[in-house]
């Protein structure tokens, strides 16, 4: 109800209360000056009309301030309808801008994603850098990307570190004997290389679709430094990591087939169920890594290092140049399966003996 009908409505109130006191005072003089009725009669007959005619008035008060009451209900119901129809406008607003502000947040994103990718082909390499980090902020910052920019990444390791074909001979070959000045430099990865290895490697895992798997064969990053990197279920097939840095690594089912992991120092790194068949893990220490259920079948073994390594159920048939010693305080159970001419150590039964 607006303010003018309820100050029109006081008014009428008002007016009634002045003219209902006036009808009043008006009966009671009446009766007082009536010649033929004693004072008594006036007084006796006087009551009454007076409060009959207050009964009256109450009544017709009441129901003026009913209707008033209806009114002020009514003019209550339509405001509350009003805030109601209010509310469901602004929610309405608030969905509108949430929408407008994740299609403007995609376009940002889509810009930048497109940006980094031109900038990834760039000659400097302070814009490749760029690219990367911001390839990785854009994966951090939507999920729904995540996967793809994780293939882009190892897509630029596979183009830009390639296995060459003066790499392929000493892989296929044993380089054991090699001895030359170069092979006992300190390797030196291309900075934009290691650090897209370090980006995919502090990935977010959990945003990893099922069944997808790092494809990171056949690439030539020797001296990487892959350090905690989360590596599982990757595919290194073939690729070259002579001397990387695989301390602590989560290689959990990665494939490792063929791969070059001579002078590799892969200790504390979790390996379970890691397929390393024919691989050359010549002089790589593997103190104190997780290789249950592990796969080392037909892999060179020539003084690799298995200082406290966790080898229950670890298959090594066919595996080459591995000496009693080596294996002598790693951990094992009944399950692992050794070379033919390799027997179980008196350390070894210690641990069977238990079971």
């Amino acid at each position: 109800m607006s303010d003018n009908n309820t100050d029109t409505l006081k008014n009428w109130l008002i007016g009634l209360a002045v003219i209902f006191l006036l009808f009043i005072a008006g009966v009671f003089l009446a009766f007082l000056n009536f010649e033929d009725l004693s004072t008594e009669q006036r007084f006796k007959y006087g009551t009454p009309a007076l409060t009959t005619t207050g009964v009256i008035f109450a009544g017709f008060a009441g129901i003026i301030n009913a209707y008033y009451a209806a009114k002020r209900a009514e003019a209550m119901d339509k405001s509350a309808l009003a805030a109601n129809e209010s509310a469901k406008a602004a929610l309405e607003n608030a969905r509108v801008a949430l929408k407008n502000a994740e299609i403007a947040e995609d376009k940002q994103i889509t810009e930048r994603f497109a940006k980094a990718i031109e900038q990834l082909g760039s000659d400097k390499i302070e814009v490749r850098l760029g690219a990367i980090y911001t390839l990785e902020r854009i994966a951090k910052d939507s999920p729904k990307d995540h996967w793809t920019i994780m293939e882009i990444l190892t897509a630029f390791v596979r183009e830009n570190a390639p296995l060459k074909a003066e790499n392929t001979k000493p892989l296929i070959h044993n380089w054991l004997n090699d001895k030359t000045a170069e092979a006992q430099q300190n390797p030196k990865i291309c900075t934009d290389i290691q650090a897209a290895l370090t980006v995919i490697g502090r990935r977010e895992f959990e945003n990893d679709p099922e069944n997808q798997r790092l494809d990171l064969r056949n690439i030539d990053i020797k001296g990487a430094n892959l350090f905690q990197a989360n590596l599982q279920k990757a595919i290194f097939t073939g690729s070259n990591l002579q001397m990387a840095d695989l301390n602590e690594a989560k290689l959990q089912e990665s494939d490792l087939h063929g791969a070059y992991l001579v002078d590799a120092s892969l200790r504390v790194a979790q390996l379970q169920g890691a397929k390393l068949n024919r691989a050359n893990l010549q002089r790589a220490d593997l103190g104190g890594a997780y290789l249950q259920k592990a796969f080392l079948c037909g892999a060179n073994l020539q003084w690799t290092s298995f200082y406290k390594t966790n080898l229950q159920g670890t298959e090594f048939d066919g595996a080459t140049n591995l000496e009693p010693l080596q294996i002598a305080l790693a951990i094992c159970d009944r399950d692992t399966s050794l070379p033919p001419n390799i027997l179980a150590s008196a350390h070894w039964k210690k641990f069977i003996d238990t079971e």
